[in-house]
């Protein structure tokens, strides 16, 4: 009789081999991950610190051009031009609504003072009809004592009798916030006309 023997193939080996590629694969894999992990902390921590991209937008959604701060000096002539043209250029059908815009630029604080002295002008201007016009020629701005002194002409019109004059006026000013309406966040704190 003849006997056959079967060798037995261990499992162990076999096993040993696929937990030891196992095991190297997994290491690579949290290697790899932790090398990817860095990379992209670096990424975060770049951007977090990088200073924001602001894009200022117009109405139409078109990008403004950055340009150089305005001249303080001429945002003053310009809100005060703006003023003038609310305060001092009327009819008597129009003298209210002006008014009312020139309010605009009346510093918060006296407006209430300006409205009560504004009433008698419209009151007389509508009862007399009464209207009035002002170029200004010069415009003279002090930062120092915030004060803007304006040169000109003044055209008034009573009953349709023009009477031509000259426009010589002091305004106090103080910057506040700024509106639609005043853009510009300069505000009128007092007026005093010189003759």
């Amino acid at each position: 009789m003849e006997e056959t023997v079967k060798l037995k193939i261990r499992k162990l080996p076999n096993a040993l081999a696929e937990l030891s590629h196992s095991n190297q694969f997994l290491k690579i894999s949290a290697f790899s991950l932790f090398c990817l992990t860095g990379v992209m902390l670096m990424i975060l921590l770049y951007q977090a610190t990088k200073a924001p991209v602001v894009l200022p937008m117009t109405q139409d959604a078109s990008v403004y051009m950055s340009a150089p701060m305005p001249d303080p000096k001429v945002e003053i002539e310009r809100a005060v031009r703006e003023y003038l043209k609310h305060r001092y250029n009327w009819t008597s059908k129009t003298v209210t609504t002006q008014v009312e815009k020139a309010g605009d630029f009346i510093l918060p604080s006296t407006k209430r003072a300006f409205n009560s002295s504004m009433q008698n002008v419209i009151r007389f201007s509508v009862d007399k009809v009464v209207a009035q016009r002002v170029y200004p020629i010069e415009i003279r701005v002090d930062m120092k004592k915030g004060a803007v002194v304006i040169e000109g002409d003044r055209i008034t019109s009573i009953q349709g009798l023009k009477a031509a004059g000259d426009l010589r006026l002091e305004l106090g000013f103080e910057s506040g916030p700024r509106t639609e309406r005043n853009p510009w966040g300069v505000y009128i704190s007092k007026e005093k006309e010189f003759q």
